[in-house]
């Protein structure tokens, strides 16, 4: 695969702990201790009351990462194309719905529509109006790859700014058991190609290929993150962001569908 290059433009980071990039990076740094903290996910108050008060979990953690980076973005939030990537996507409204369907066999209307993977997607269509195409994806622990695979792809193919958002809802039991996710995890990427003339601010330069599997090994779970999160695809996107604190040609290296994406970090911040 020839090598794709993307500017990062804007990050959120929502996860027990790390409530913002900048905190992500000063633990990244070891300026700052990572701390354990219940994550307090604010109810999203760009959706309409209907809909704000329908929102599932995992569609609050989503959206609630996606306004953190927006506030940081060249690019306003109508005008993004996006990817969403999750391993799971539902968290607990998959248990509500299988203890309904062991119980009473009745699936509350309400609950359905957050039942499905592209209901983060939809609402942020609805809470930022956005009619631009919608990606999800989905491929276990490999979903931050997948989607950033997609996000880049897309970014260079049609030469316009891309939102990925790769979140992993907390999984409620029996379910963990399965899916090992007791913490939930976000983070969502404002991206673009770098068009010739482009003046945006820019946090960093990376470039992206995908390589045969045989030829390296994939990059150990960063010891600054919490070895608890190793199960989380989301976790990845985290560990990707540290890149912004290494030196040029660090890169970062994730199987996915038996080869490896690796991800490298190509030159300074421009901002």
């Amino acid at each position: 695969m020839v090598s794709l290059r993307f500017n990062l433009h804007a990050a959120g980071v929502l996860a027990p702990g790390m409530t913002s990039l900048a905190q992500l990076r000063a633990i990244c740094r070891g300026d700052e201790a990572h701390t354990p903290a219940p994550l307090l996910v604010p109810a999203p108050a760009m959706l309409p009351t209907n809909e704000r008060r329908r929102a599932s979990p995992a569609v609050r953690l989503a959206l609630a990462c996606v306004a953190q980076a927006l506030q940081d973005s060249p690019f306003s939030g109508e005008s993004l194309r996006s990817v969403f990537a999750t391993d799971e996507g539902t968290g607990e409204v998959c248990q509500q719905m299988l203890d309904a369907l062991a119980t009473t066999r009745q699936i509350s209307p309400l609950l359905f529509p957050n039942s499905v993977q592209n209901a983060p997607s939809g609402y942020f269509s609805i809470a930022w109006r956005n009619r631009q195409p919608a990606t999800v994806v989905s491929l276990g622990l490999e979903s931050f790859a997948s989607g950033l695979l997609c996000a880049v792809t897309e970014a260079v193919a049609c030469r316009e700014p891309v939102l990925l958002v790769v979140y992993d809802p907390v999984m409620t039991p029996p379910l963990n058991e399965l899916l090992p996710v007791s913490e939930s995890t976000s983070t969502a990427w404002v991206i673009s190609s770098g068009t010739p003339g482009e003046t945006v601010p820019v946090l960093g330069s990376f470039s992206m290929a995908l390589e045969p599997a045989g030829a390296q090994t994939p990059t150990e779970f960063a010891a600054w993150l919490p070895a608890s999160w190793a199960a989380h695809s989301s976790a990845r996107a985290l560990a990707a962001l540290g890149l912004l604190e290494a030196g040029p040609d660090t890169d970062l290296r994730l199987p996915l569908g038996g080869q490896m994406l690796t991800l490298r970090r190509t030159e300074a911040a421009q901002t």
